[in-house]
């Protein structure tokens, strides 16, 4: 019987058909309930609907053949949520077994919520110069007899012999210190110094994710820094993703910005310069495609794919930026398929006496054969660009767009057809920043971010053209 912590309580262990809480799903579950009357047993294996992998069957001895027979997820939900409500959930590592659980409780529709406590974190706490603080170290270090490692009741039951041996040695001042370290910084990785959050200031910019050696995770930007880390850590169960950078997560830095708009920026730029090994949608690309029009002698207009690293001076009509030859190809493809085009006139199928494929299946309207005229043609290749037209730029020249953060300090982006020439803090740094000619490339989420600010009526920046913009 616990005498030191907080009761009732339900000790919990599960084993799964794997280690990603977005689609593995538990195999068996242990819950142990400590109450004021008495300590109380229960588990049952599960039917995860999925295959169990052959290294997890030896590393549990659970196979296949013993969950065909046992009760789905749902069948035992009501006696489960019986035995959790109302009870402090403990669990060795409690994010892993927290998030299956309240997946499994998600995909039946109903939001499980409770009072966590890792005994992984109590550990540390209580025993910070051991070399170690997994469930096996535990079992070792304080000799603790397992019948059957990797099974959820026999693990919940080490668990359970781990408090009460701590409660034993340390007493109760420092369970009680330990749980109020605990409770204060709960949503957080066992393996993670929560006081770096209170480093964390609620300003807007760029945040870093770094793990064990000093390797990249994860790079994020927000306009509260210190909320938006810690959603990162409240909301890891509900994504494989984010539960394993969350759990990997040893140091967290940070570069303030003056403002959204520069911090979408700066994010930007550092996931392509640094590459964080959890950073997907942001990718680094040295050189754009777009599509332009070119019209040919019998006045029909051909899409055709130029590589672009800058913004052209000029104003003829881009459609689109794409990081590749091939990528600009599927889309032209696509849109002949969506529009009744020709993939003759679209580049895709080299002009012949035959008709083009498209016009085969019945899809084009028949211009290579002479059923349609160039003007028609011509019309409904412009309406199916039209949604990826890039936007011209506004002004005769560079503009700075002013940023103000709330202590009233100013940075200025200096943009310039739709690319960033760099960041002053002075009318006067804007001057030589223009002074030094630099060669700005595009890039295609910066160019996203811009057309947003300069073409939406949001008070957040002010923009000023430069050098009798206009």
């Amino acid at each position: 019987m616990l005498k030191y912590f907080p009761l009732p309580c339900a000790i919990v262990d599960i084993e799964t058909t794997g280690g990603n809480v977005t689609y593995d799903r538990i195999t068996e579950i242990g819950i142990i309930e400590v109450t004021e009357d008495g300590v109380k047993e229960w588990s049952t294996l599960i039917n995860p609907r999925a295959h169990i992998p052959e290294g997890i069957q030896l590393l549990t001895g659970i196979t296949n053949d013993m969950v065909n027979a046992a009760p789905y997820f749902e069948q035992v939900a009501k006696e489960i949520l019986l035995r959790l409500q109302g009870k402090l959930f403990v669990a060795h590592n409690v994010r892993f077994d927290y998030g299956f659980i309240r997946n499994e409780f998600a995909r039946l529709t109903y939001t499980f919520k409770s009072k966590l406590m890792c005994t992984v974190r109590l550990s540390r706490f209580l025993y910070p110069d051991q070399d170690g603080h997994s469930l096996e170290k535990i079992i070792t270090r304080h000799q603790i007899y397992v019948t059957h490692r990797h099974r959820a009741l026999d693990d919940a039951k080490a668990t359970y012999k781990f408090m009460a041996i701590a409660e034993e040695e340390k007493g109760e001042a420092a369970i009680k210190e330990a749980l109020k370290h605990q409770y204060r910084k709960e949503s957080m990785p066992a393996q993670f110094d929560a006081n770096l959050i209170d480093e964390l200031p609620n300003a807007p910019g760029v945040y870093y994710f770094w793990g064990e050696n000093k390797e990249l995770l994860y790079i994020g930007k927000s306009v509260n820094i210190r909320k938006r880390v810690l959603s990162h850590f409240t909301a890891d169960h509900k994504s494989s993703r984010e539960m394993k950078i969350c759990q990997q997560t040893r140091n967290i830095t940070f570069d303030k910005t003056t403002g959204e708009l520069s911090a979408l920026i700066l994010e930007s730029r550092k996931v392509k310069e640094l590459q964080p090994i959890y950073n997907r949608k942001l990718r680094r690309v040295s050189t754009f495609y777009s599509i332009q029009l070119e019209e040919g002698s019998d006045g029909i207009l051909k899409p055709q794919i130029c590589a672009i690293s800058e913004m052209p001076l000029s104003r003829q009509k881009l459609y689109g930026l794409f990081p590749s030859n091939k990528k600009a190809k599927h889309a032209i493809q696509s849109l002949c398929d969506e529009y009744s085009l020709c993939y003759h006139v679209c580049g895709l199928e080299k002009p012949g006496s035959r008709a083009c494929s498209s016009y085969q299946l019945r899809k084009c309207k028949g211009y290579c054969v002479g059923k349609q005229l160039a003007l028609q043609h011509n019309v409904k290749l412009l309406d199916s660009l039209g949604a990826l037209a890039l936007k011209t730029w506004p002004y005769n020249g560079p503009v700075s767009i002013t940023e103000q953060d709330a202590s009233g300090q100013q940075k200025h982006l200096v943009i310039d057809n739709w690319c960033v020439i760099g960041v002053a803090d002075s009318l006067d740094e804007i001057s030589e920043l223009l002074n030094q000619k630099l060669n700005p490339q595009i890039d295609r989420d910066t160019y996203r971010y811009l057309v947003t600010a300069v073409f939406s009526k949001d008070n957040a920046v002010v923009i000023r053209p430069i050098r009798g913009s206009l």
